[in-house]
């Protein structure tokens, strides 16, 4: 599947930088980062650079802890995502004109983050650090494989997780992807055999994730002529559109509902994929529906009235990304 990762440590820098949209993908210039000469995970900071995720600054600082903000914006980008230029956001910690909201919009559509739901709001928390569970849990929806992990099976979890002196420690909400990603090749147990799933991530060990498993499943496709994306493949579909009045429901991977989550067939399009769909954006097939057969779209829209207008739509084009 993807090539097992010898755990390590690397990140992002925030402090005076802002990330490159744009970089140069050809050619093998050296990175203008002062502090990474024969640091392990070298490599892979370069690898980032060269790639466009990671941005101009004299540092680069791989030992702090990564935070929220400088993860997400350093996975979309190795991810090869070009956010929208629209500025607009959905958390009401981010401002819409900041740096951040086009790289957290994309983020949030493409179901890499929830945010934390506080008095009727959606808080993306870009200053918190991240754990190795959590990290664990944002690289598997960004390899696209959450809908691999909604069909893992618990007592496959539990045992798995005896195995480790720590394993107990595991929050709930993180046990079964902590497991996927150590059986598929995502993540290893440290050489004392622990998992340390509490432990904060450095900006080293986030950029070794994003380098191994993120950049390099972007090479050979082609990209969206509308924004430059990588995609796998196109589908036509028809589309219809969906929506609750009330905000507690979830779909079926369990992801809150918003604008970005699409209903598909399972069998057509597996769950947990990530899409471009024409004339409605960025999204994640994270649902399903009893008369969403075959090449059938059922796009989430903030409102009844919205959903009502859309109607349904024929000759849409969906991009698959993974």
């Amino acid at each position: 599947m993807k090539k097992l990762l010898i755990l390590a440590s690397m990140a992002v820098l925030l402090v005076m930088w802002t990330p490159k949209a744009e970089a140069n993908t050809t050619t093998e210039a050296p990175t203008p980062y002062t502090d990474i000469s024969g640091h392990w995970a070298q490599k892979e900071i370069e690898k980032l650079y060269i790639g466009g995720a990671l941005g101009q600054a004299e540092s680069f600082r791989p030992n702090d802890l990564v935070t929220r903000q400088e993860l997400i914006s350093m996975f979309i980008l190795a991810m090869g995502v070009k956010p929208s230029a629209e500025a607009s956001s959905s958390f009401a910690d981010i401002p819409s004109d900041s740096w951040l909201a086009p790289y957290a919009e994309a983020a949030y559509r493409l179901g890499l983050v929830h945010g934390q739901k506080m008095d009727g709001q959606v808080y993306f928390q870009p200053d918190a650090t991240v754990s190795r569970e959590e990290l664990a849990s944002i690289l598997i929806r960004a390899t696209g494989e959450s809908g691999a992990v909604n069909k893992f099976s618990w007592s496959t979890t539990v045992h798995a997780l005896a195995a480790y002196a720590d394993g107990s420690q595991v929050q709930e909400r993180y046990q079964r992807p902590m497991v996927y990603a150590m059986q598929n090749g995502l993540i290893s147990p440290y050489a004392d055999q622990t998992l340390r799933p509490q432990q904060l991530m450095t900006r080293a060990e986030a950029a070794t994730y994003a380098a191994l498993h993120l950049l390099e499943n972007r090479e050979g496709k082609p990209v969206l002529s509308e924004n430059g994306t990588p995609f796998r493949e196109v589908l036509t579909v028809k589309t219809t559109a969906y929506s609750y009045d009330r905000d507690d429901v979830l779909s079926y991977l369990e992801f809150p509902l918003r604008e970005g989550i699409v209903a598909v067939d399972p069998e057509v399009i597996p769950l947990g994929t990530h899409l471009y769909v024409e004339g409605y954006g960025y999204a994640v097939a994270a649902d399903i529906g009893g008369a969403v057969k075959q090449n059938h779209l059922d796009l989430f829209l903030p409102s009844l009235d919205e959903a009502k207008k859309h109607g349904m739509q024929e000759g849409v084009k969906v991009y698959i990304l993974d």
